[in-house]
């Protein structure tokens, strides 16, 4: 992440320690760092729910398989025929 000062120009204010200006900056600072911290976990996140997601759809996949290795493929698509009838 990066750690540079945002606004580095508020310390050359004549005078701005006498001001709340310093003290805003860091906190416009903090709230942006956050922001990026925030964005980095959601990206994690995403990749670990498409990861997941793609585990579903294989197991998914296998389960159907193993299906019709037990029934004949039509037993099992008339099966979800009537699971999810067309709309």
């Amino acid at each position: 992440m990066n750690h540079q000062l945002i606004m580095p120009w508020i310390d050359l204010l004549p005078g701005v320690g006498k001001t709340d200006l310093q003290q805003r900056r860091d906190t416009i600072q903090e709230l942006s760092r956050q922001a990026a911290e925030a964005t980095h976990n959601a990206q994690i996140l995403v990749r670990k729910a498409k990861e997941l997601r793609e585990r579903a759809s294989l197991a998914a996949c296998t389960l159907e398989g193993d299906a019709k290795g037990k029934f004949s493929a039509d037993t099992v698509e008339k099966a979800k025929n009537l699971a999810n009838p067309p709309r």
